[in-house]
């Protein structure tokens, strides 16, 4: 651990571009300290602040090198969905680029106000020519109250960006879970397809040894039928959700993509992304609401919010003082009636006073609008706290309907599906009762299939209630 962060902090002292120096400082304030991958990062060699947007696509989510290696050759895994999409979906490069358009506030608040020309003519009536320029002097205060402000702004604006790329990572999530219980319902319907295929060739076989009538054969064709249909459209709804998949990855809507199959109809379930681990026990709701409270990017966003409008108020105040304006250049005077002609300079000091006007509306609306950010505060934590309690127990009550089905209603069914075939294979029971068995079983796939389904909406609603991978 030591070695590798010597390593990385090389990197950021001495890179060989912006883009390695970054990178660099991502990686190391990852391996430092987990829980900074929403914060913002300083590297002192050059005092040049590097924000979540500017590090692009690691940091949501941070790559999990444990899990990297799961999928075999050719499949994509969650991670890898979520990081290619960080990486090449346009969708995330637009978002990050807005931190561009926030930092244009620092040039902003660097702009001082031209200077003016000074052209007068009254060489007719007066004998006077003048000509200078009237010089704007802005109080200092101004600039370092401005520079505070617009500071204040880039960093909501950098927590807007982790907003919505957390947004993003939660539609990718989303569109992956559907790939893979897609594929799975196509798998379970090409099995049923040939189950039934084989009952449809033991009907015909007994039909035709006169064992029993035609109408177990025309049972079975339609049982077949249905089968054979089912699948043709699980088979393009497989084709659609890998096509939406694919264009959040930010690749060709064709490109072959195949994802790791969960191992549900199993003795033994194996661990994946997208089950439960039940050897591991949820955090306490409490736990999960504080949590919540500290890394919630959208209780952070009130708190900017109100940090920025602070920054404005004082900014404000500070420029309740107009700036004073300093007017020098040439002088040329007839000096009537007689003369004689003189040429000089001419120097003078004007200063707005403020009398009316002295920023009584700005400071009026921050105010209120401060004490309003104050109370949503408030009120979105009490907000956050109901998303967490409510996904909570979606989460627990998923985790308890998998586990049912883990336990035995899977095998269960599987074995009942099995046997009435059999039976109805050696003349034991009629075909009513061999399909209905089938039929069964489908319903427990389809239901244990769904039961994953909700699992991991309501796992991936607490990631987002939480504001943090868990």
């Amino acid at each position: 651990m030591q070695k590798v962060s010597d390593e990385l902090l090389v990197c950021v002292k001495q890179p060989e571009s912006n883009w390695q120096r970054a990178v660099a400082a991502v990686a190391l304030s990852l391996l430092l300290s987990p829980s900074a991958q929403a914060e913002t990062f300083t590297i002192n060699q050059t005092n040049n602040q590097i924000l979540v947007a500017d590090a692009l696509p690691t940091l949501l989510p941070p790559i999990n090198p444990s899990t990297q290696n799961q999928s075999s050759a050719g499949e994509v895994s969650l991670n890898q969905a979520l990081n290619e999409t960080f990486g090449l979906s346009p969708r995330a490069a637009s978002v990050r680029l807005q931190l561009g358009i926030a930092k244009s506030a620092i040039p902003q608040a660097l702009t001082f106000p031209n200077p003016s020309l000074i052209v007068y003519n009254g060489f007719i009536a007066e004998q006077t020519y003048q000509l200078g320029a009237s010089i704007p002097i802005e109080q200092p205060w101004k600039v370092f109250f401005r520079l505070v402000s617009a500071k204040q702004q880039i960093k909501q604006a950098d927590l807007e960006i982790q907003r919505n790329l957390w947004l993003l990572r939660s539609n990718v999530r989303r569109a992956f879970l559907e790939v893979v219980l897609a594929e799975e319902m196509a798998q379970t319907l090409a099995q049923v397809a040939d189950l039934t295929n084989r009952l449809l060739l033991a009907a015909a076989k007994r039909a035709n040894a006169g064992d029993v009538a035609n109408l177990d054969v025309f049972k079975a064709k339609l049982a077949h039928s249905q089968a054979q249909v089912e699948l043709a459209q699980a088979q393009r709804q497989v084709r659609l959700t890998k096509r939406r998949l694919n264009l959040l990855r930010g690749k060709d809507h064709a490109v072959e993509l195949s994802v790791p199959r969960l191992p549900p109809f199993q003795l033994k379930v194996q661990k994946t992304e997208l089950l439960p681990d039940f050897d591991q026990a949820l955090p306490t709701l409490d736990q999960l609401i504080a949590t919540a409270h500290q890394k919630r990017l959208d209780v952070r966003l009130v708190i900017q919010a109100i940090k920025t409008n602070e920054a404005e108020l004082k900014s404000t105040y500070a420029s309740i003082l107009p700036n004073t304006q300093f007017n020098v250049g040439r002088s040329i005077t007839g000096n009537p009636p007689d003369g004689p002609k003189l040429n000089g300079y001419f120097i003078g000091v004007t200063q707005e006073l403020p009398v009316f006007d002295f920023k009584q509306a700005d400071v009026t609306r921050y105010r209120s609008t401060l004490r309003q950010l104050k109370i949503e505060a408030e009120a979105q934590k009490n907000i956050v706290s109901e998303e967490v309690a409510v996904a909570y127990e979606r989460v627990s009550i998923a985790r308890e309907r998998i586990q049912a089905y883990q336990d035995h209603l899977l095998a269960d069914s599987e074995q009942v599906a099995r046997l009435a075939r059999r039976s109805y294979e050696v003349g034991q029971s009629d075909i009513t009762a061999a399909i209905a068995a089938q039929q069964a079983n489908i319903q427990v796939k389809t239901q244990y299939l769904e039961a994953v389904r909700s699992y991991q909406q309501a796992f991936t609603d607490l990631e987002q209630a939480v504001g943090e991978i868990l």
